[in-house]
């Protein structure tokens, strides 16, 4: 008996199912490789939490310092200075990080990790220190973990953006939240958040690391918000918020 071969219209059929599934099965490989280098950033954050808390212990409470304090040069950065406070080796990037500039020639403008410190937990200016607006500590006073009302609510590092408002690659290992006084949908893009930090790395997401030392994958706005009308603050970047008007820094 003679066998039939597929018609045309069966073909095309079958040709439209697999690209439905091809549709659909694509995305969910993409959603689980997002999900995957988000759990891995979540276990780099980890051991630098372990490592801070152990670095705490011989330090008297005092933060790590980051380039800002200690020049732009390559073991200047404060997961250098962490180094030796863990068994495992710590991971400077996080596999979504699309930064040009991790491989760059020139060490001033190399990018040296993934994740910034908040400016807050080191050495300050002396308007930066939002409890005491009168009475302000000098420049090179170190901040100390102790200090804080509640560290678990205390943003120590961050995912620092890849880009700044203007395109420009970022490249230092720490970011300055004390700029943050304007809501982040709506203020002036110099001020807006997401030129500091990579807030929507993993789906709509980012990964946090607070002061005592845990982890945390949050919404950016369960971290930092102010409402259009001003009612509603959320800011777990300035240790001593909230605080009299007085006290915020000006830029």
């Amino acid at each position: 008996m003679k066998r039939r071969g597929f018609t045309l219209i069966e073909l095309l059929v079958v040709i439209a199912i697999i690209s439905l599934l091809i549709a659909i099965i694509l995305p969910a490989l993409s959603g689980a490789r997002q999900s995957g280098q988000s759990i891995k950033c979540m276990a780099n954050l980890h051991n630098v939490g372990l490592a801070l808390e152990a670095y705490f212990n011989v330090s008297d409470g005092i933060f790590p310092l980051s380039q800002a304090h200690g020049g732009y040069v390559p073991g200047t950065a404060w997961l250098d200075t962490l180094e030796p406070h863990t068994e495992s080796k710590l991971q400077y990037r996080c596999p979504s990080d699309q930064t040009p500039n991790l491989e760059h020639v020139d060490p001033n403008l190399r990018r040296v990790t993934s994740y910034g410190i908040n400016i807050y937990t080191g050495p300050l200016q002396h308007d930066w220190f939002p409890e005491n607006p009168l009475g302000l500590a000098p420049f090179g006073w170190r901040q100390q973990t102790r200090l804080f009302r509640n560290p678990s609510q205390v943003v120590f590092a961050a995912e620092i953006a890849e880009k700044d408002a203007g395109g420009t690659p970022i490249f230092p290992d720490h970011f300055h939240p004390e700029g943050w006084l304007v809501n982040p949908n709506e203020g002036d893009p110099y001020a807006d958040p997401q030129f500091s930090l990579q807030i929507w790395r993993h789906n709509r997401k980012a990964n946090y690391l607070y002061a005592d030392g845990h982890a945390a994958h949050l919404d950016f706005k369960q971290t930092f918000f102010i409402g259009a009308d001003g009612a509603k603050v959320v800011n777990q970047y300035d240790p001593g918020f909230p605080h009299p008007k007085d006290g915020w820094h000006t830029p």
